[in-house]
């Protein structure tokens, strides 16, 4: 009898961990929603710039490019070009995204930067939360396709140019797991995760934890915020695992961001990323917040640590570049125009005087 009993447990940890198979066409819902469908905020955007350098931002599960676009503007004022699709099933309505899955949203990464890598000298994937997890997947298929292995290495050629990797990539509290073992601890984000293939059968969404005003104002957030609709997160679920135990293809300079006290991404999936990553030149930061208001994942709009991570950015992706011939545009000169405006300034005070 208990030993039935364990077999039974077994098995709905099983069915309620994986679920049933599902046909999935990872082509469908890849058209953009019209703007009467979109939230207020949620809108895809292109920054288009003057130098040979363009960033692939990609934003998060239940998530928009809205998180993306402080980061942005700032790359774009050194004269890059920023490309921020907007995922399938996002920044419209629950019902449509409750109809997309991992697939689509990595089909979407996929197809954008192979359209838009052959336009730019270099260029780099930058993504938050599940959006890092897209750029992680995504480069450890360009690192297996580089080899020689694979169906579609022809489409990293076709546009005439020898290299279609990144030039370099940064992640933002990036998860390959959300309930499970990592570096040896056992990683537990929700108990419900662990039955979301049974659960999905029966109920279309489960609730979340209600957002605190104060949270809203110190952490600004455009998405879906009411509920977690199970069948996506369910695929969401398995989908960030998949890439685990192909990290080691990754070939790209790396950078990871992540905050100590992630309640949404623990911090082991940074430190199991760091260290299973192929990049010969890879670096890490770790933040600390001092507050409880927030749940220290969404680190890009954080009004008390945005400007580190935009300062951690700006600096791998001056390093990473530093030693190419680049155009003027891209680092700022010692001598640039307010000194001389300073000097003016002095200059007109001492013949006044």
């Amino acid at each position: 009898m208990v030993l039935v009993f364990i077999v039974l447990i077994v098995l709905l940890f099983v069915a309620g961990h994986y679920g049933l198979p599902e046909k999935v066409n990872p082509f469908a819902y890849q058209e953009a929603p019209s703007a009467i469908q979109l939230m207020r905020g949620a809108e895809p955007f292109r920054l288009q710039g003057k130098t040979d350098v363009g960033f692939l931002l990609v934003h998060g599960f239940e998530d928009s490019p809205y998180t993306m676009r402080n980061l942005a503007d700032l790359l774009h004022s050194e004269g890059h070009t920023v490309i921020a699709p907007l995922l399938p099933g996002h920044g419209t309505n629950i019902k449509n995204f409750a109809k997309t899955r991992y697939e689509h949203w990595l089909t979407m990464v996929r197809e954008t930067y192979f359209k838009e890598r052959p336009r730019f000298r270099h260029f780099f994937l930058i993504g938050f939360s599940m959006g890092g997890n897209l750029c992680l997947t995504l480069a450890s298929e360009l690192g297996k396709r580089a080899q020689g292995n694979g169906v579609d290495r022809a489409r990293l050629l076709a546009s005439g140019r020898e290299d279609m990797m990144p030039t370099g990539m940064i992640t933002i509290s990036a998860p390959v797991t959300l309930n499970g073992f990592l570096n040896g601890r056992l990683i537990i984000k929700d108990p419900r995760l662990f039955l979301t293939g049974v659960l999905k059968g029966f109920l279309r969404y489960i609730s979340k934890a209600k957002s605190l005003t104060a949270e809203q104002v110190m952490n600004p957030w455009v998405g879906y915020g009411e509920a977690y609709t199970l069948p996506a997160l369910h695929s969401f679920k398995l989908g960030v695992t998949r890439v685990k135990f192909l990290l080691h293809r990754i070939k790209a300079p790396l950078c990871l961001i992540h905050a100590k006290g992630d309640q949404t991404v623990h911090i082991e999936n940074m430190h199991y990323i760091f260290r299973k990553a192929g990049s010969k030149e890879k670096c890490a930061y770790v933040l600390t917040l001092d507050e409880n208001l927030t749940t220290h994942h969404v680190l890009v709009t954080h009004q008390l640590v945005r400007e580190k991570v935009f300062h951690y950015v700006l600096k791998f992706v001056h390093d990473t570049l530093r030693g190419f011939d680049l155009k003027p545009a891209i680092f700022k000169p010692p001598g640039g125009k307010e000194r001389w405006v300073d000097k003016l300034k002095r200059f007109r005070g001492f013949l006044s005087g």
